[in-house]
């Protein structure tokens, strides 16, 4: 049995390899030219010539065992630039059959004891599905955040058990975010002074004044811990999953082998157009150093509303796996009184809008885990790995519909009729 599903599976995989032909990737949009303000392209990071996948497996496996290294080859690692290539991926896991049935069984088990716990009258079917999605890794985090927003396809209950995934993700071992931090930014000796993890010369210089010595949050690719420099800045350090990629990368490949089954048959859409389009921006957000460049262009875009603001990052502390940002003292939604979020939601409602009708650049990630409110009233946006572009002419046709319905629809409303005013 297990044999015959094993060339199933390589049947399936092997019908999506490519025949030679040209690998088609997702073009970046144009960015709109309205003012004020206008949002210039995000900088490309720099680029190299990318060898063939087979050669770079070939290389690599002359220098190091490290199937992570392998892996990575797959989106263009090392070197300077992640990317998305479905020809590229399909191909890699091709030739490693076993790992995808092996995460098929793991679907097809999370889904049986989900199917389960529906049935059950006296089960608590929110909290088991959250709790299958973690388990499954980022890929199911990110799909149960976004159905955490959908009444309209899940039950209500169902939706808030699954916006524990939003701030409440399962963490990682400590031990093994210090190890990321400490190859990443090369640390001589310990993270800092009294820290229980060991590394390197323990008479060497702490690469910090303060690190946490466990983490504060926890979401689906990584997570945080609060550090403080030895020139006295409160710091935010991101760490990325060590898994993350992996799981990232099979699953996509799961992935594709299902909608490639469905295509055609159940769905006359071109499914795997639109799976590129999300898995270039997964990729994309594996690689922290595009995030720091993303809040930056983001933070700049929004300065002018004065109310919005984006943590500062580090660039000398920013690598693919590790990421510092300013630590800002604030609270999530559900941590206000209700003026309070009603206030923020306002503020977001129209830092969002202004992206889609005057800059072009916005948050494509904004659920209540990614947004707070400040100590000092701003309004903070938090992780940028997905951005979206929205070009002029598309700016254009948004401003006209909200000011049409804005001054009509809402007159009390202060803040959206200054926003219409400013359309």
């Amino acid at each position: 049995m297990r044999n015959t599903l094993l060339l199933c599976v390589v049947g399936a995989i092997n019908a999506l390899v490519p025949d030679g032909s040209a690998s088609q990737r997702m073009k970046p949009q144009k960015v709109a030219t309205l003012e004020p303000p206008r949002v210039a392209a995000l900088p490309k990071l720099q680029s190299l010539p990318r060898p063939g996948l087979a050669a770079v497996e070939a290389q690599l496996a002359r220098l190091t065992r490290d199937p992570q290294e392998l892996l990575e080859a797959v989106v263009g690692l090392p070197g300077p630039e992640t990317s998305y290539d479905r020809d590229t991926l399909v191909d890699f896991w091709a030739r490693r059959p076993e790992k995808v049935v092996k995460r098929v069984f793991d679907f097809l088990n999370a889904f049986r004891r989900t199917r389960k716990a529906w049935s059950d009258a006296d089960g608590d079917r929110g909290s088991i599905l959250r709790a299958e999605l973690a388990n499954l890794g980022p890929v199911a985090v990110k799909l149960g955040q976004t159905l955490s927003q959908r009444p309209d396809i899940l039950p209500e209950d169902v939706c808030e058990a699954l916006k524990g995934l939003q701030t409440q993700n399962l963490p990682f071992p400590d031990d093994e975010a210090f190890q990321v931090i400490a190859e990443d930014y090369n640390a001589p000796g310990p993270l800092a002074p009294g820290h229980p993890f060991t590394h390197g010369d323990a008479n060497a210089k702490p690469l910090f004044a303060e690190f946490g010595h466990t983490s504060v949050a926890a979401a689906s690719l990584g997570q945080v811990y609060k550090a403080r420099t030895w020139d006295g800045r409160d710091i935010a350090v991101k760490v990325q999953r060590p898994d993350a990629m992996r799981r990232c990368l099979l699953d996509g490949a799961v992935i594709i082998l299902a909608l490639k089954a469905l295509q055609g048959r159940y769905w006359n859409g071109d499914l795997l157009a639109i799976f590129d389009e999300t898995a270039g921006g997964v990729i994309e957000e594996l690689d922290f150093r595009r995030e720091a460049i993303n809040a930056k262009t983001f933070g700049e875009s929004i300065a002018w509303l004065g109310y919005a603001r984006v943590p500062e990052t580090l660039p000398e502390l920013t690598t693919r796996r590790a990421l510092a940002m300013e630590w800002i003292e604030g609270r999530h939604l559900q941590g206000l009184e209700p003026e309070e979020a009603a206030r923020m939601t306002y503020m977001a409602v129209e830092a969002v809008t202004a992206g889609l009708c005057l800059t072009g650049l916005v948050h494509a990630d904004p659920h209540e885990g990614n947004i707070m409110l400040a100590d000092n009233g701003d309004l903070v946006f938090l992780d940028f790995g997905l951005m979206s572009r929205v070009d002029a002419d598309i700016c254009e046709a948004f401003a006209a519909v909200w000011k049409s319905t804005s001054v009509s629809g809402a007159p009390d409303n202060s803040s959206l009729s200054h926003f219409s005013a400013m359309t």
